[in-house]
């Protein structure tokens, strides 16, 4: 028997809660692997960075203050000798399943048919086209500008964001990267801060599964 990988994108708005969901899921299937995103920035000093003079200070909230060649690389050798070329069809059999049953269902499927669950995580991963291509099933986070600029004044990064970088960078930023997405990119998922994007998944893991042998 094949060993088979199913890969899952998370990506959305600044402080839009993507970890947390990553991290929901992964405590949910134990044999879940992940890849975030944060951890490919590039480091402070590096001459890549875009410098935003009338701040002073980095704009982190682009595609190009990250090392995503690095991140395809690193997922390329996790993915390495599984087969990625699983295929995703709408049912609607787990509709009527609990997420318990489905979670059930899900851990008890993946060791039969020595599946993994990889997660990819970050606020762009689908603005670049190899690693975005990589995922099966695809889900973006959005904020409105209020709740994003309130959840985003109790977070601290290293370096701090500086006064105005959420009005110069980080919303639109995060506007230009949706703006993409959704132009460039198909079969992705959208919930708002209201919805919760985690039965969805578990049903459309579960659809995956039932084509697996």
């Amino acid at each position: 028997m094949s060993k088979n990988m199913l890969i899952i994108g998370i990506s959305g708005v600044t402080c839009g809660g993507k970890t947390t969901l990553a991290t929901k899921l992964k405590k949910s299937i134990p044999s879940t692997l992940l890849i975030s995103q944060d951890t490919y920035f590039l480091a402070e000093d590096d001459p890549k960075h875009t410098w935003i003079p009338e701040l002073n200070h980095i704009n982190y909230d682009i595609l190009s203050s990250l090392d995503m060649e690095q991140m395809y690389r690193d997922t390329i050798k996790v993915t390495d000798h599984y087969n990625t070329n699983l295929r995703n069809t709408q049912m609607t059999k787990s509709s009527s399943l609990g997420d318990s049953e489905l979670l059930q269902y899900i851990n008890t499927k993946l060791k039969d048919t020595q599946t993994k669950v990889l997660i990819l995580e970050g606020f762009c991963i689908f603005n670049y086209k190899p690693v975005s291509n990589l995922c099966l099933l695809k889900y973006y986070l959005t904020l409105d500008r209020e709740e994003c600029f309130e959840r985003r004044k109790l977070r601290i990064y290293d370096p701090p964001d500086c006064p105005g970088y959420f009005e110069k960078c980080a919303w639109p930023e995060y506007l230009n990267l949706r703006s993409y997405v959704e132009e460039n990119v198909a079969d992705v998922n959208y919930f708002t801060a209201d919805q919760n994007p985690f039965r969805k998944i578990l049903a459309d893991i579960h659809n995956v599964l039932c084509n697996v042998n």
